[in-house]
This record gives C-alpha cells, structure tokens and sequence, in this order.
C-alpha cells in the first residue's frame, strides 16, 4: 500500500508556470466554489524578520490541503534576493488520505491570489473598464498586473506605484504594453476604473476621497490582523465583498479593524466568493464604488493546487 501511495505523489515546481493559463485558473476557482463550504483553519507565528503562516482546508467532495509558508518582506531587497513567500503545500485525496501533491508554495501562492482577486472582479469590476492602477511592486502585485491586462484587454490607461520608485520603473521596462510610474498613490489612483493593490503596510495606503464613483478596489496584500490598505472612508463608503468570511473578517486587519472600531459591521459585508458564485452576479449601480478583500483562504490553495495537478498529468 504504501508503494502505491509513493508512486501517486507528484511534486511540482516552478516550471509548471508555462503549462497555466489566466483563465482556467480563476475558472478552476469558481468551479471550487460550487461545491460545500470550507472548513478552513489558520495560524499565525512571528518568526525572526518575518512570519510562518500555516494554512488548511477541508473541501467536501473535492479535497484537503495544507500550506506552511514563511514570509519575509525584507527578502527582495537581500544579497542575492530571495522571494518574500517560501513554503510547501499538501494536497490530500479526498478518498483515501493519502498526499497526491507537493506543490511550491510561492508558485501555488502567486495563482491563487490573483486568480482570487480576477474571479471577484469578474462579478464586481465595471465590464468597460478602461484604466487600471496597481499599487505595490513585489511579485503579487506584478502577477496583478499581468492577469488584469490579460482579463481587461481594453484598458489603455495603466499604471503602477510603489515606495521604491525604481522597482515600479523596473517593471514598466519589462512589460510589452505603456505603464505610467506614478510619484504618488494618489495620482495613480485618481480616475481609475480599478485600482489593486498588494503590499505590506500596516496604514492605509488608498484614500476612499481618491476612489472615483463606479470604481472597483481589490485590496490582497494584508493578510495579518495589524495590516491594512483602505482607510476607514473607503470601507464605510463602498459595497464590501471578502473571499471568505472565515478567513478575512475574524483575522485580518483590513476589515478586522474597522469592524472592530465599529465604522462598519459584520452586517455590511454584502458576501463572499460563494455568495457570487451561487447568485453568479452583482448589479452593481453606476456610482457603486466596489471593494474586495482577498484573504487567499487556504480552500483557494485547495481549489488551485487541484488544477495544478490536472495540467501536470497534461505534460
């Protein structure tokens, strides 16, 4: 038995990133959200210049996981640079327990989390938008980038900001399409259709006095229950969305905050992925400023990982 078990594990790395597509994965994730709700579990640890952050899912009828990720923030900037999200995730068979994949974590991480914000906006983000920002530089923000243009092919107004101006000039010379490198978020943000953003910080970054009316802001890079992107005008003033209510609004500061400080309540939050996935749209009115908080629960590593494993089978 265990023989058999071996010969069933695949372990998948980075070179699968050629054999994936924009679109079968944010599909791979509705898909995952047609089936029963998740039981997810997260844990938290500060470690030395970082964090370890473990998370698990249980999805009835599909499968289970496990990813163990450190994060490091400060790692881009090292001597050679290291990526700031390292780990490995677990996928388990939903018949027999037995692990059927180890898949690298920052590859599993960066096509769940934009895959997670393009299928939000797929239900939330104004059809005929022209002009996207993004906020941030590291890797998620740059694979944000790449999905939106991919999803959106009409925009024809791009731009990037980030606090180090030379990475968002870095990426503008690498991408085959004009990208503005603004001085401030707020002239990135002023008139744009939709604005993500992927960062680090502990303090707003997104003003809601810059977020037009008709606007869509998928907010992914808080993930900690200090951490935050929108300020307090920008959640109070907009039609908010989440991923997943267990995993954003109990643990991550982004809505955790405000909720909290009672600026909104738990009865604001209008639903989650299941929720538009089962209704399959949201009128949204013309003036409706949307925002989406991606908490990249570990069920969506579930869902991704699964897909992952059906292309490797392909090749």
């Amino acid at each position: 038995m265990s023989e058999t078990v071996k010969t069933k594990l695949r372990i998948l790395g980075p070179e699968l990133t050629e054999h994936l597509n924009w679109a079968d994965a944010v599909e791979a994730l509705r898909r995952g959200h047609t089936f029963p709700r998740a039981t997810v579990s997260d844990m938290l640890i500060p470690m030395a210049d970082g964090e370890l952050l473990t998370r698990s899912a249980v999805i009835p009828g599909l499968g289970a996981g496990t990813k163990s990720v450190t994060i490091r923030p400060d790692n881009p900037a090292l001597l050679p640079p290291a990526p700031s999200v390292q780990g490995l995730f677990t996928l388990f068979d939903e018949d027999r327990g037995h692990p059927v994949g180890l898949i690298d974590g920052a590859l599993l991480t960066f096509w769940k989390t934009v895959a997670d914000s393009l299928l939000g906006a797929s239900y939330m983000a104004p059809n005929d938008a022209k002009s996207l920002a993004v906020i941030g530089t590291g890797p998620i923000a740059k694979g944000l980038l790449e999905g939106y243009v991919t999803f959106y092919p009409d925009l024809t107004d791009i731009r990037i900001w980030g606090r180090t101006q030379e990475r968002a000039q870095a990426i503008a010379d690498e991408v085959t399409f004009p990208l503005e490198v603004c001085d401030t978020a707020e002239d990135a943000i002023r008139g744009a259709d939709i604005v993500t953003s992927a960062t680090a910080s502990k303090s707003p970054v997104i003003k809601g006095d810059w977020v037009k009316p008709g606007a869509h802001v998928d907010l992914v890079g808080a993930h900690a229950p200090d951490m935050r992107e929108g300020d307090d005008a920008l959640i109070s003033h907009s039609s908010v969305f989440v991923d997943s209510r267990e995993t954003v609004l109990e643990h991550i500061g982004e809505l955790r905050i405000p909720i909290s400080q009672k600026v909104i309540s738990l009865a604001d939050v209008k639903g989650d992925l299941y929720d538009l996935v089962m209704a399959d749209s949201h009128q949204r009115g013309d003036d409706e400023i949307t925002v989406f908080k991606n908490g990249g629960g570990a069920h969506l590593d579930v869902m991704m990982a699964l897909y992952c494993l059906q292309q490797s089978k392909k090749l």
